[in-house]
C-alpha cells in the first residue's frame, strides 16, 4: 500500500530528444510526436501533458527495467513504442502493426491476465468510462505493476453532461481509493488542467 506516501505536486517541463529503449519498450520521441500530430490533428496542443507522462513513464522504464505496457485508448499509437493497446474498438487510424485487444475497459474481467504488463497507460481515457472508473482500477491493479493516469481536472464545461464537466481531484482520488498515488503532476494548468497521477509498484 502506498498509505504513507506524500503526494507531491510538481510541473515536469522535461523535452525529450532521443531517449534510448529499456528492454522492450521507450518513450516516443518529440520528432515523433511532432510527425503524428501533423498527419492527426488531434495530437495538436498536446505534447504539453503528454510530454509530462512520457518522462514519468521514462522514469519508471530505467529505474525498474520495464519492457512491456499496455495504453488504454490509443488514437493513432501508443506514446510507449513497443506498448500494445486496449480499446473498445478498432480504429481506422491506429498504426496496424500495434497489437490491440477489442475489450470495453467498464466490463471487467479485462482479457488480459494477472501482471501481465509492466506498465499501465491512460491518458484523458477515464473520465470517459460512465461510473465505472473504480472497477477499471482495479482491473489496473490486477494485469500492471505501474500505472500513469491522466485527468482532466476542474474543467467546467457547456454541458454539464460532458464527461469532462467537473471533475475535482478529489473525486479522481476516489476512483483509486485506498491506493494512493505515488506522485501526481501537474500536466497542463489554467482552465484546462490536467493532472498525472503515478502508481509505482500497485498491488494486486
Amino acid at each position: 500500500m502506498h498509505a504513507a506516501v506524500q503526494i507531491a505536486y510538481v510541473r515536469i517541463t522535461r523535452v525529450f530528444e532521443r531517449p534510448q529503449p529499456a528492454g522492450g519498450i521507450r518513450p516516443l520521441t518529440r520528432p515523433d510526436f511532432e510527425e503524428m500530430a501533423a498527419r492527426f490533428p488531434y495530437y495538436n496542443g498536446r505534447w504539453g501533458y503528454m510530454s509530462a507522462a512520457l518522462a514519468q513513464a521514462s522514469t519508471l522504464i530505467k529505474r525498474h527495467g520495464l519492457r512491456t505496457a499496455l495504453e488504454l485508448g490509443a488514437p493513432v499509437r501508443p506514446i510507449i513504442v513497443g506498448a500494445d493497446v486496449m480499446d473498445i474498438k478498432a480504429r481506422p487510424e491506429l498504426d496496424p502493426t500495434v497489437p490491440i485487444t477489442i475489450h470495453d475497459a467498464t466490463q471487467a474481467p479485462w482479457p488480459v491476465g494477472d501482471k501481465a504488463y509492466d506498465l499501465f497507460l491512460a491518458l484523458q481515457v477515464f473520465e470517459h468510462l460512465g461510473d465505472r472508473q473504480r472497477e477499471a482500477f482495479l482491473e489496473v491493479r490486477r494485469v500492471a505493476r505501474h500505472a500513469i493516469i491522466s485527468l482532466p481536472i476542474d474543467w467546467e464545461m457547456d454541458d454539464p453532461r460532458n464527461c469532462h464537466h467537473q471533475i475535482s481531484n478529489e473525486r479522481v482520488l476516489s476512483w483509486f481509493a485506498p491506493i494512493i498515488p505515488t506522485r501526481v503532476i501537474e500536466g497542463t494548468s489554467g482552465k484546462r488542467r490536467r493532472l498525472i497521477y503515478v502508481f509505482e509498484d500497485l498491488p494486486a
